[in-house]
């Protein structure tokens, strides 16, 4: 899976060789990996490098969320040269912490982040610790 969010920010869990070619030959220039060590599919660091990639590894353990999880990811993302790849096994966290880190930038409601959510496809299991990691982001963003 690969889709565009932004101009410069796109997610998947994209991990054959072949296709991060393509994903390079796009233009995108950063991956952040948000796999963990113990799912064991994070990417190669110096495969990434040689195939041209900033790689950048920032784990998100979807039954470990914490506020920091999410400032660890924008600061990711501030600092990486876009355009900007982000991904994991199966795409929802990179498409949840993509969001999210947008609806912080550009101060999006509930609402809006649901939106552009369903917009991209991106579906999760009710009572999901990505679910309600998302719905409190939005309850401590409103105090």
């Amino acid at each position: 899976m690969f889709q565009t969010v932004t101009e410069s920010l796109a997610i998947g869990n994209v991990v054959s060789p072949a296709e991060l070619r393509e994903i390079a030959q796009k233009g995108y220039r950063t991956i952040v990996d948000l796999c963990t060590p113990a799912e064991g599919n994070q990417l190669n660091a110096e495969e990434m490098k040689q195939l041209g990639f900033e790689y950048i590894s920032v784990p998100v353990d979807r039954q470990n969320l914490k506020p920091e999880t999410l400032q660890s990811f924008i600061a990711a993302i501030n600092s990486a040269s876009e355009p900007v790849y982000t991904r994991c096994a199966s795409g929802l966290r990179a498409g949840v912490m993509t969001l999210l880190s947008l609806a912080d930038r550009e101060g999006w409601t509930e609402q809006q982040y649901l939106e552009r959510r369903q917009a991209l496809g991106i579906d999760y299991n009710p009572n999901s610790p990505v679910e309600a990691y998302a719905r409190e982001y939005f309850l401590n963003s409103q105090k």
